[in-house]
């Protein structure tokens, strides 16, 4: 069981699993991931230092506790992350994704983990919607509309290695509520309703998706 609260994730560096081994993240000089038993390392995984530079990560496992998650992000607007498949005390990579520029990132697991889904907001600071159009940030459609890139939620599946990337279009409607009325912290939080269906939560409120993903997800701010 990790140490999580209200499913935040950041900045947690040490998990502890149901059998009582821990994992740990160090990262006040070199970055490495490691397993320990009552003090012991049974395994340590060494992290080559990201070319964008490291400004702090986190761990994530998976409700199995088959997997375990290590995101990290440069401190200039890009995050990326590693996937571990956990065997006999040992970490084994399944995949390694470098810097996406984004700011924010979360993730789950599908139920049955056979996919990892990441939430990538292209900016950690919340904007009013408002202001973004009138600061020119805003795009037109292939049908005219106005809308906002918001971010990406990119989904990779595990046992084929390949991930998709699918972009977050925001279109505001006359008289939509301002972005800057938000319920918590988090600009995206994910979770997994079913088996194929994803519940994105934003800062105008909650989306519910279902796979396959379409390539662009558009929102409708009303």
């Amino acid at each position: 069981m990790s140490d999580e609260k209200n499913d935040v994730y950041y900045e947690i560096k040490s998990i502890i699993l149901s059998d009582k081994r821990e994992i740990h993240l160090n990262d006040e000089n070199d970055v490495s991931v490691s397993i320990e038993l009552n003090g012991e390392t049974l395994f340590c995984f060494p992290v080559a230092y990201p070319s964008g530079g490291y400004g702090g990560g986190f761990l994530q496992i998976s409700p199995s506790e088959s997997f375990l998650l290590f995101s990290y992000y440069s401190g200039q607007s890009q995050e990326a992350f590693i996937l571990f498949r956990i065997i006999d005390s040992k970490l084994e990579m399944v995949f390694d994704l470098p810097y996406l520029c984004g700011e924010g990132a979360c993730y789950c697991f599908s139920n049955e983990e056979k996919l990892l889904i990441q939430g990538l907001p292209h900016s950690y600071t919340l904007f009013d919607w408002e202001d973004t159009i009138e600061e020119g940030f805003s795009e037109i459609d292939e049908n005219g509309d106005l809308y906002f890139s918001f971010g990406y939620i990119s989904v990779l599946d595990i046992e084929k290695g390949v991930l998709s990337e699918h972009l977050i279009r925001v279109y505001p409607s006359e008289g939509a509520k301002s972005s800057t009325e938000v319920i918590n912290d988090d600009l995206m939080t994910l979770e997994m309703t079913g088996t194929d269906v994803l519940k994105v939560s934003l800062p105008w409120g909650s989306e519910i998706l279902s796979f396959p993903l379409n390539n662009t997800i558009r929102i409708d701010l009303v």
